[in-house]
């Protein structure tokens, strides 16, 4: 009997164990048969899509090998009725496949942003190779193309270089907004909130676009700058915020972990401010019956510079610096708010998502005015400053150079 038992949860165990052999590597592939696509772009060209694929040249960014005269990258272009046909054709001109799981950064040309970003976002998000932690930036005034072609000196590979010039610029300035493309579709689909995206842009020479000559150039002709943002409304590109602007909208959504403002002293003459904490608490209150949305910024200041003659060692003079610094504040996101609602009338700042988290069925009801809601909600802007350092020095150098 025991024997008997014994042999049954034998055979049990082999069969509990047997799918885990066999499910191996079956979907296996090595590394010298894939083509890394760093960058992606998108556009659109009449009724097809141009899909353009920036691969890493492997034996260029080895640190092994001696000869390295050939370019970092590879770009593809391929004009196609769908943006999955491209991955097939690729194969019919590299010996490799294509691989999307590396992907930097998906640049969308202008003229695709304007007609409509979920068609082609679908086909991104529902492929299983790409991860979703890359950025999602738009060519202004551009095709992204045009963008993915350019070489730039310091990095080698431009997909890497745009990723990281995003990343770093949000740390140290309030004057980009990065969005991965999860976070893009989860703003896509949210009750009462639109999107926003970083802008690109081509500075100088269109011309050199490609040539290693702009790469070992002291001085580029030509080079790639992140300015403003692209407002969409639904999933279609309404327009542009300049700077001033998205440093505001950036204040209003919490994303600003560092900024460079100036304010200027009793004599008129500036000085300059570095926010190094900031932080923003936005809540929805019902007054009358009606939503109100409070929007209260807090934020730490250093003086990094100063052309004013102002004491800066008297506490009256810094709290009048501070009162400055808040309403500089205050304009930045009026000013914002006021652009995005006059001249696109869409909801990217998602006062309608606050309202439909905290009250639901009022939100049902602003709902019915679709986005003219904006056009009458009650927003409360407030800000506390709190000066923490001067530097080592109390008034500007300028007063003290003698004749």
């Amino acid at each position: 009997m025991m024997k008997r038992l014994k042999a049954t949860l034998c055979g049990f165990m082999l069969i509990i164990m047997l799918p885990a052999l066999l499910s191996g590597c079956w979907e296996r592939k090595k590394l010298n048969e894939l083509a890394f696509v760093l960058g992606y772009g998108l556009d659109k060209v009449g009724d097809h899509f141009k899909v353009t694929m920036q691969v890493v040249v492997p034996s260029e960014i080895a640190t092994t090998s001696s000869n390295k005269e050939g370019m970092p990258v590879s770009i593809y272009e391929f004009r196609v009725k769908n943006i999955f046909e491209a991955l097939h054709e690729f194969t019919l001109l590299s010996s490799r496949s294509s691989y999307l799981g590396h992907i930097r950064v998906l640049v969308l040309g202008e003229e695709l942003a304007r007609s409509g970003i979920a068609p082609v976002l679908d086909v991104i998000v529902r492929s299983r190779e790409p991860r979703t932690d890359f950025f999602v930036v738009v060519a202004r005034d551009a095709e992204a193309s045009e963008v993915l072609r350019f070489l730039a000196p310091l990095d080698k590979l431009p997909a890497n270089r745009l990723f990281y010039s995003l990343e770093t610029s949000s740390e140290s300035t309030a004057r980009t907004s990065p969005v991965t493309v999860d976070k893009l579709v989860d703003r896509l689909v949210a009750e009462g909130r639109n999107v926003a995206l970083s802008g690109i842009q081509i500075v100088g020479d269109r011309t050199v676009e490609g040539d290693e000559k702009n790469l070992k150039s002291t001085k580029p002709r030509a080079s790639l700058k992140f300015h403003g943002l692209a407002v969409f409304k639904k999933d279609k590109l309404v327009g542009w915020l300049d700077e001033e602007e998205t440093i505001g909208y950036n204040y209003i959504m919490d994303e600003v972990r560092s900024s460079i403002g100036t304010v200027k002293g009793e004599d008129g003459k500036v000085i300059v401010m570095e926010a190094i904490r900031t932080s923003t608490k936005r809540k929805v209150k019902m007054i009358n019956g009606q939503p109100n949305i409070y929007i209260s910024v807090r934020a730490t200041l250093n003086i990094q510079a100063s052309q004013s003659t102002d004491k800066l060692d008297d506490d009256r003079v810094i709290r009048k610096l501070e009162k400055k610094a808040e309403e500089r504040l205050i304009y930045l996101m009026e000013n914002a708010a006021k652009h995005i609602i006059e001249k696109y009338n869409t909801d990217i700042m998602g006062y309608g998502q606050l309202i439909y988290q905290s009250y639901p069925k009022v939100w049902e009801k602003l709902k019915e005015q679709r986005e003219n809601y904006l056009q009458t909600l009650p927003v409360h802007y407030q800000a506390s400053v709190h000066i923490d350092r001067i530097g080592l020095i109390d008034e500007s150098l300028q007063g003290d150079i003698k004749e």
